[in-house]
């Protein structure tokens, strides 16, 4: 049994400093082009990157020196949930005047969709953290759909706008996916699914830099 969690902590740490390497990576870069260009939209990536890393560095240490998750994370939690807001306002800043009229019905599934899975999270975890957690990751990916469904209506380099889109909400499906794999699957192998959706998580992170820059400049 002993085994068996020291693995789960060595393949935890091994996991989670390879995404705070890809998100100091990504923020460094995202820093200097705002340094270069002085646009709004890189400074809100360079936050979202710098937001996500101070959690995962509180959660880092404390895999490190105390072999173990913490049971709570105000910090991980406060900076995970500042990150996203960094990118809601993101999402917000690029959104082009038409797009703003368009509500698309399908938009909606995004929300609903988080709306169930905090219901099954109450099972876990504090309501209240829950509750916010799906909000934040309902507009989140409501926006995301929307602009996706509204780039594919376009032509010429505004539908490059949609890799975007497709990255955010990819990142609003597999956070749950992640959570949901931490509540049911134990152990520190590569067959525990949440490892794998964590390395996934680490990839998408690593695409928003490629995907906004297609985006702002076309």
């Amino acid at each position: 049994m002993t085994e068996t969690i020291d693995a789960s902590i060595r393949l935890s740490t091994i996991d989670n400093a390879i995404q705070l390497a890809v998100m100091a990576g990504c923020g460094i870069y995202a820093a200097v082009l705002f340094l270069r260009r002085k646009e709004q939209t890189w400074f809100l990536l360079t936050c979202f990157y710098g937001a996500f890393a101070l959690g995962l560095i509180y959660w880092l240490l404390f895999l490190v020196f105390r072999s173990d998750v913490p049971r709570l994370s105000p910090v991980s939690d406060l900076s995970w949930l500042a990150s996203v807001l960094f990118l809601l306002v993101l999402q917000t800043t690029i959104r082009l005047p038409e797009e703003r009229a368009y509500r698309p019905p399908l938009a909606w599934a995004v929300p609903a969709f988080c709306a169930v899975m905090g219901l099954y999270f109450f099972q876990w975890g504090d309501y209240f953290l829950n509750i916010l957690w799906e909000v934040l990751l309902g507009i989140c990916g409501y926006s995301a759909l929307r602009g996706l469904l509204f780039a594919r209506r376009q032509s010429g380099g505004l539908r490059s706008r949609q890799y975007f889109h497709g990255a955010v909400l990819a990142f609003v499906l597999l956070e749950h996916g992640l959570w949901v794999a931490s509540g049911h699957w134990q152990g520190g192998t590569l067959l525990n699914p949440y490892y794998w959706f964590d390395f996934l998580l680490s990839a998408t992170f690593f695409t928003f830099l490629p995907t906004l820059k297609k985006a702002v400049t076309e």
